[in-house]
């Protein structure tokens, strides 16, 4: 009967791990979209599901944080950290939604890399989450939040050349519309990225 009155530690980093591993699916995902896209309906639902999984995610931890008294972090940062994973799932999701709202004939390139540096990113992000767990892996975990950094950086320029080929190359002003706001949106998950990454390191910095 003692067991059951006391409340049970609600584990935060198995949160981390599940939203994580829900943007590493959505992440390949999207990258098997941009290379097998005559399979574009099915893997955007199975995509959709995968953000709605997250969705929930977020929310049981959100509901846990507001009754839970003592937490593993600081509130304010499990809180950050759940949602921009979140958000990382969300832009995925909404990447391969505008090709299929869109109605592209074929993903680029350019979209191509982009996707790849997202699954990269989401690798990254993935590792550095599970590492918060042991403070043996705390440097190797600044290394993973350093190499998404990285990963921003270079889809900024896959971003910079792809719109830069796009304005010179396509006549026709509609597909200008249209990719500019697919690149635009699959950059922006890297942005979202790096901006899990910031909180990492301020948390890393708390822990250390």
């Amino acid at each position: 009967m003692l067991k059951r009155l006391i409340p049970q530690e609600y584990d935060f980093f198995d949160s981390f791990d599940k939203a994580a591993n829900h943007a590493l699916g959505a992440s390949k995902l999207l990258l098997k979209l941009t290379e097998n896209y005559g399979d574009a309906d099915p893997i955007a639902r199975e995509l959709n599901a995968i953000e709605h999984a997250c969705d929930d995610v977020a929310h049981r931890t959100m509901e846990r944080l507001n009754k839970s008294f003592i937490t593993p972090l600081d509130r304010e940062d499990i809180h950050e950290m759940i949602l921009r994973i979140d958000d990382v799932v969300d832009l995925t999701n909404s990447a391969a939604g505008r090709m299929a709202f869109f109605k592209i004939s074929k993903p680029t390139p350019h979209a191509v890399n982009l996707a790849k540096q997202i699954v990269r990113g989401c690798e990254k992000l993935s590792a550095a989450v599970r590492g918060m767990r042991s403070p043996k892996s705390y440097d190797q975990v600044m290394q993973d939040c350093i190499a998404i950094h990285e990963v921003e950086n270079a889809a900024d320029d896959i971003l910079h050349n792809a719109l830069g080929e796009l304005f010179a190359t396509e006549k026709d002003p509609i597909q200008v519309i249209k990719w500019k706001d697919i690149y635009e949106t699959m950059e922006h998950v890297t942005d979202c990225l790096e901006d899990v990454a910031n909180v990492l390191q301020g948390v890393m910095v708390k822990m250390s």
